[in-house]
């Protein structure tokens, strides 16, 4: 099983997020850590049995939490959990927030990766997108998380930023690859209703790249990251050999996961006899509302606000929409192992024609998808997709 924690609180908002996230005062924070640490006892509870393989921080930006705060929760966690001696453990950093003292709490309870939101070697489009840190303050913070003992660096970056060139992408690959990460992500920007970017750029204040600029980006990217010993293994994930991210690696091939924390969502298999019922997974979501959060938490009740009951036809699709996602695709005998079914006898219509088209093929045991079905995955799932 993998865990996941969610914390929501941010110094600002980046404009182009459209996660649960919000600046706070130091009370709600600690009002939030007492409700989280709440959970994660209660929880813990009924999962005492399974094994936890991976672990991850999110937000949100959980390097905000003091310290104090920050182990309160840490050692909830690791009495309430069974957690692996070699467990991945990640937490997301903003490097405008990344402080020793917390690092070092962060260290004693076993965290042995951090995920750096640097997005840009440019301080100009730093400033263009919200983001409260310089790319000398990224530099520090990878100078300090490499004197905490961390050796698993990841460094998020973006592409598609407002008015960004192919040559200010190249420049920030340059800078970020001599910081010498083990992990690069690197996301195209997704333009978001509802957020401070998106009211810019139908305002006429902000212009974005282009489809085939963004593109362009895309493919130069891979090549120059590759050039830098990076390798592919995801659509926007890059790593030196041995330094994939195991816990995104979970999600994409089916692990269970446990949400805790607010927004934070579930992936748990299904019971045997829901199973008989047609059932395959169940999906949980908690409640986005922090209020309500807590307020559910201080009256003993976990805060739930959605479940699903995934059917096997959705679950096989997920299976091939998480799997597809990886260069290596998606293994023959995984998904009949998974669903009891060859996966030709669900799709070798679309398989086929997406063979035909150029934008897959097989590799052994493997349904991949070329370099060309991974630019156009959209159009890839849309084709597996049943009525």
């Amino acid at each position: 099983m993998q865990l996941y924690l969610h914390f929501p609180f941010c110094k600002r908002k980046c404009f182009y997020c459209d996660f649960c996230s919000a600046s706070a005062s130091a009370e709600t924070v600690a009002a939030y850590c007492f409700a989280l640490k709440k959970e994660i006892l209660m929880v813990g509870e009924k999962y005492r049995d399974e094994e936890v393989k991976t672990i991850f921080f999110g937000g949100g930006t959980p390097s905000i939490i003091p310290a104090p705060q920050m182990e309160e929760l840490l050692k909830a966690l690791t009495s309430s959990f069974r957690i692996k001696p070699d467990a991945e453990f990640t937490s997301e950093a903003n490097p405008g927030t990344l402080r020793e003292d917390w690092l070092t709490v962060m260290r004693k309870y076993g965290l042995n990766r951090i995920s750096l939101g640097v997005q840009s070697a440019n301080d100009e489009l730093l400033t263009k997108i919200g983001r409260i840190h310089s790319f000398a303050d990224a530099k520090n913070a990878v100078q300090l998380s490499r004197a905490c003992g961390i050796k698993n660096l990841n460094v998020d970056m973006m592409f598609a930023l407002p008015s960004q060139t192919i040559e200010d992408y190249y420049q920030s690959i340059q800078a970020i690859c001599a910081l010498s990460p083990e992990h690069i992500s690197a996301y195209s920007l997704i333009l978001e209703e509802g957020t401070a970017l998106y009211d810019q750029v139908n305002q006429g204040k902000v212009t974005l790249p282009s489809e085939d600029e963004a593109a362009d980006m895309y493919v130069q990217g891979i090549k120059w990251l590759a050039e830098h010993g990076y390798h592919q293994y995801e659509v926007s994930n890059f790593a030196k050999s041995g330094f994939e991210c195991k816990h995104n690696i979970g999600y994409w091939q089916d692990e269970n996961y446990l949400g805790l924390g607010v927004a934070a969502h579930s992936m748990l298999r299904a019971s045997k006899e829901q199973t008989k019922q047609g059932v395959k997974r169940i999906r949980k979501a908690n409640t986005e509302d922090i209020v309500k959060y807590m307020t559910m938490l201080d009256d003993d009740l976990l805060p739930m606000d959605e479940e699903l009951l995934i059917s096997s036809e959705e679950a096989m699709f997920e299976t091939m929409m998480l799997g597809l996602r990886m260069t290596e695709g998606v293994d023959r005998q995984r998904f009949e192992s998974l669903h009891g079914c060859q996966m030709t006898s669900v799709y070798e219509p679309e398989l086929s024609g997406l063979i035909k088209d150029g934008l897959a093929m097989w590799d052994g045991n493997q349904f991949t998808l070329t370099s060309r079905g991974l630019a156009l995955q959209n159009d890839v799932l849309l084709r597996l997709m049943k009525d």
